[in-house]
């Protein structure tokens, strides 16, 4: 009763969330009064699902549009799912737990396919728009390019890059329609003209495809699209001292939301080029993504009644030669903040004010310049402080072993007037500019241990999900599936990766079933590349499976090539054999590659900066 009180209860009674209509004398179930919690939470309890959170009945209805509070249904389902965690898992565990969700079953269906060749899906038509209206961005040699590329001039490029926007099945879900129509993304005359034309354009190519379908003699599982797995983004995932966090869900708009559940939201407002990135997170290129000073003052009051905070972070550097950029920074100036996480080349820098250190946060802790702790690619990095360590940096859950030479101190002269920035600082400096893309912010009023760290690793980041195939059908074992762990990899393609076989059933038992020459189906078809377990052979067996874990397939992953997106592409199993059922899958396939677009030669001879040059001299000779 007590953890439902501080937590879901005092969250959703406020009038402009749900103690507006559900308060006491109003719409039934009265689960936000505010005049009596027991009576609140006898309304609660049965809204709740404790094994699944995000399936309760009251996240659900918000994640339908039912009067959240926020422009992003998803922000305001992600805030209660949150909020019933915390109230559930009060006095046993801190961290988010996935509960696997079985999906309805369903045979795989027909869908339109893409030809090979832009004359052969008749993209004539569509590309004469984008290459007339698009191009300015569009292109790879346009002034301002933006990718994907598909107003380039060769018609084929093109074809390739329009494919994800390009929905044949249902052409009005195209991505290149709803630009238009919903979004008034750079129309050229009337946003409902145009957006016709071009649905007129995706049509022609719809008349001149076929439905493909899967041959019914075939050995194939239960179908499925990316979004119909269950979400495992940030599973078991230590969050007890939350105070703000940014997993970039919502995909559009100029806002990204804190969804931490605590009051006020520290929501970031983009300014300058700053773009969404499938699967969760934004890419900056310049400018900046800040709260409000208001909003940020939370951190100021929470971290300084604690003395000790961790600013974790997922990130992905542009390149490494950028010098004191800020990634992510709580100031106010320049040359004054109360903490900032940065990059000097291969380098992060922790800037931290305290009584050990100036108005500035100086000197800085900076990873070692010979371990390159900083790489361009995706690593979680962490940055703790508490006043016995002093400052502390972590990197794909490693400590790097820099120590503070300030030591700890106290955060009685924290400013509360700052504001929290991703990307620069707060005046938008170029000077201070970083480039790279942020896939999750979190930040906490505690110093997290190196164990809860490397649990916030394991739990990865980004839109990933399980998938669930349904195979029940093909060898009789209750409730049997083969799950996958996928992903949106990038805007191209998905990644697959880690099969197994499970039975959510506690009681059955596989026996001895032979697996061989599995392959993964999309829309119909097998893709022709990306087939990495066409020869897996393997038996799973009593011996070998573990109620509640399954049995391990395999350890690798795969990409599969994007078609229609996310929200649209069917994916399937196809087997030589599982069980007594044998086929051979390729029989389906039809393998057509795409012809290769060479980029211009490299040059033979290199060019690096005197920084490049300076930083390996010092490196060899010390």
């Amino acid at each position: 009763m007590r953890a439902f009180g501080r937590t879901f209860w005092e969250y959703v009674r406020t009038p402009e969330r749900c103690g507006g209509c559900h308060g006491a004398g109003g719409q039934s179930p009265q689960f936000a009064r505010s005049d009596d919690v027991n009576a609140a939470y006898q309304q609660a309890a049965p809204l709740v699902d404790r094994e699944s959170p995000s399936q309760s009945r009251v996240v659900v209805k918000v994640a339908e549009g039912h009067n959240c509070w926020l422009a992003d249904p998803q922000a305001c389902a992600s805030i209660l799912t949150r909020q019933i965690q915390d109230w559930i898992g009060a006095d046993a565990s801190a961290g988010r737990q996935i509960e696997l969700i079985e999906p309805t079953p369903r045979d795989p269906g027909a869908s339109r396919r893409f030809a090979a060749t832009a004359a052969g899906a008749d993209f004539g038509a569509l590309h004469g728009l984008l290459d007339q209206y698009c191009s300015d961005c569009h292109e790879a040699n346009a002034a301002t390019a933006q990718s994907p590329y598909f107003a380039a001039d060769d018609i084929d490029e093109a074809y390739r890059a329009a494919i994800p926007k390009i929905n044949l099945d249902s052409p009005e879900q195209s991505r290149f329609y709803i630009r238009l129509n919903d979004e008034s993304h750079h129309c050229w005359s009337n946003c409902d003209l145009n957006a016709q034309e071009i649905l007129a354009a995706i049509n022609v190519m719809r008349t001149a495809s076929s439905p493909t379908a899967v041959d019914p003699s075939l050995v194939v599982s239960k179908a499925l699209t990316l979004y119909d797995g269950t979400i495992a983004s940030g599973g078991n995932r230590h969050e007890r001292n939350l105070v703000a966090l940014y997993e970039f869900k919502t995909g559009q708009g100029q806002t990204a939301y804190d969804t931490s559940g605590v009051d006020p939201a520290a929501d970031l407002t983009f300014n300058g080029d700053i773009s969404w990135v499938g699967g969760w997170g934004i890419n900056v290129r310049s400018g900046k993504a800040q709260a409000s000073t208001a909003a940020s003052r939370k951190l100021q009051q929470l971290i300084g009644a604690t003395g000790e905070y961790s600013i974790e972070a997922w990130v992905a550097p542009g390149n490494v030669t950028q010098e004191d950029a800020r990634i992510i920074s709580y100031s106010g100036s320049q040359t004054a903040r109360n903490f900032t996480l940065g990059q000097t080349m291969y380098n992060y820098d922790f800037f931290a004010r305290s009584s050990a250190t100036g108005a500035n946060g100086s000197p800085a802790l900076s990873t070692a310049d010979d371990d390159e702790r900083l790489q361009s690619a995706l690593q979680h990095v962490v940055m703790t402080f508490d006043p016995v360590n002093g400052r502390r940096i972590f990197v794909n859950g490693e400590f790097t072993g820099d120590l503070d030479a300030q030591g700890g101190g106290s955060l009685g002269d924290w400013d509360s007037s700052f504001a929290l920035v991703i990307g620069n600082e707060v005046d938008n400096d170029p000077d201070s500019q970083w480039q790279g893309v942020v896939r999750l912010v979190a930040i906490h009023n505690r110093a997290l241990t190196q164990q809860q760290i490397q649990q916030n690793f394991a739990a990865g980041v980004g839109e990933k999900f399980f998938l669930l195939f349904g195979v029940e059908h093909l060898i009789g074992v209750p409730r049997s599936y083969i799950l996958f762990e996928a992903s949106q990899y990038d805007s191209a393609g998905y990644l697959f990766a880690n099969p197994k076989f499970v039975s959510l059933d506690p009681n059955a038992r596989p026996g001895a079933i032979a697996l061989r020459g599995m392959r993964i189906g999309m829309n119909g078809a097998e893709p022709p590349v990306g087939q990495a377990y066409r020869l897996l052979d393997v038996t799973i067996t009593d011996a070998n499976y573990s109620p509640g874990l399954g049995q391990s397939l395999s350890t690798i992953g795969t990409i599969i090539g994007v078609e229609q997106g996310p929200q649209t592409d069917e994916f399937f199993l196809c087997f030589d054999q599982l069980g007594a059922r044998t086929n051979v899958c390729s029989s389906f396939a039809t393998p057509s590659p795409a012809a290769p677009v060479y980029a211009p030669p490299s040059a033979d001879i290199g060019v690096r900066t005197f920084d490049e040059i300076n930083a390996s001299m010092a490196s060899i000779s010390g």
